[in-house]
């Protein structure tokens, strides 16, 4: 058993250097970026989403402050940009602890951001009414905030323009010596709402993995997370609303038992025919490595899980997106010398894979990958050291 921890600790050492997440990004990049006149270093872990216009907008912090600024020609410049928070505050971004952004139909921007309040970890929240000129006073998203911990945000509009913040919370731990987190969320209701009503979503989560969070074919949010589960198992569940309750159950089934924090969440996508695509890391007595699974029921019963990635070049951090009949997964591979992202895609659901191939490569740090869609198109974007943002069209 000791030998097992010890192991499962190291795997995720190494696979957090190969992230090099808590690094920061010089302001000095090759590539246009609207960054150029800010001194100081920019944190790796960005936010990015498509307006309804077509624009990517995106949501970077550095040591104090969090800027906002979006691009018109598919990332390769960026506007001016705009500063969310005038108060400096201490930034607290890493890798699973990440500022995000989305931005309604009516053209609101909404931005969530972790940084240090009144205790070491919260989630603040901005909105900006004039087209991401300027931004609204920075609030906790926690209504909790002055008490306990939040942190690992996650900010999603559902189909109807609605938006969602979910995060973990520590507000009802009274054991310190057991682990596990509650999920809360919010719902905010245009740009003058700054006083937030949380709800809890769940108990038991794994305190140190991000969530994912989609939308089903009712517009209500489903949210996959690794949970603790008993004996210390961390393994995934899914989380389900019908719009009054919630519900939870286990969707794998790796026994992954460590007394450690993998910082490592899952992806979850939702496409248009309501099939329901995840991805997830393991070091598990079952399986170990990236995986993938589809259902077909709402999450009821999932495929068996398809492993994906070279176990020799340390596969991590997985995403997945459905979009228009197509699946995509996008990972990150390390080599001892290059972090790679590498790619595969399904034509038929999820049930037949092309090979995996390599899009983008740097030899220096960089963030996690993620995948985005405008229409039918799917992007990978791709923050790293050396070559800075980059958003590739996957064809």
């Amino acid at each position: 058993m000791f030998s097992r921890l010890i192991k499962s600790i190291l795997i995720c050492a190494v696979i957090a250097l190969a992230g090099c997440t808590g690094v920061h990004l010089e302001s000095n990049r090759p590539n246009p970026t609207g960054f150029e006149a800010y001194e100081g270093r920019l944190n790796l872990p960005i936010g990015v989403s498509f307006g309804p216009d077509g624009r990517l907008w995106r949501v970077v912090t550095d040591k104090r402050h969090a800027y906002v600024d979006y691009s018109t020609d598919m990332g390769k410049t960026f506007s001016t940009p705009a500063v969310v928070n005038a108060d400096s505050q201490t930034m607290k971004t890493s890798g699973e602890n990440r500022p995000d952004i989305s931005v309604d139909r009516s053209g609101r921007v909404y931005v969530i951001y972790p940084a240090e309040g009144r205790q070491e970890l919260a989630v603040f929240f901005s909105v900006s009414a004039d087209d991401g000129r300027s931004f609204s006073a920075p609030v906790p998203i926690s209504d909790k905030a002055a008490q306990s911990n939040s942190l690992q945000a996650r900010l999603r509009l559902n189909p109807s323009g609605r938006a969602y913040v979910f995060w973990h919370d520590e507000r009802d731990r009274v054991d310190w010596r057991q682990p596990g987190n509650a999920i809360y969320y919010t719902k905010i209701d245009g740009p003058a709402n700054t006083k937030f009503t949380a709800w809890k979503a769940a108990d038991s989560l794994c305190e140190c993995c991000r969530l994912a969070v989609d939308f089903d074919a009712q517009g209500q949010p489903v949210v996959l997370a690794r949970f603790i589960y008993p004996g210390g198992v961390r393994d995934h569940g899914l989380i389900t609303t019908d719009g009054k309750d919630w519900a939870s159950w286990r969707v794998s089934f790796d026994e992954w038992r460590i007394e450690a924090c993998p910082e490592h969440g899952p992806a979850l996508s939702i496409d248009e025919n309501d099939r329901y695509h995840m991805a997830w890391f393991t070091q598990g007595n079952a399986r170990q490595g990236l995986f993938y699974a589809n259902s077909s029921d709402h999450g009821r019963h999932f495929s068996r899980p398809m492993p994906f990635g070279d176990m020799k070049k340390l596969p991590s951090h997985p995403d997945v997106i459905g979009v228009g009949g197509r699946i995509v997964l996008a990972w990150k591979e390390f080599d001892g010398l290059k972090g790679q992202i590498m790619v595969m895609q399904s034509k038929d659901g999820g049930e037949t894979w092309s090979q995996a191939r390599p899009v983008a490569q740097s030899s220096g740090e960089s963030d996690y990958p993620f995948l985005l869609s405008r229409g039918q198109a799917i992007f990978l974007s791709w923050n790293s050291l050396m070559e800075g943002y980059r958003l590739i069209p996957i064809d």
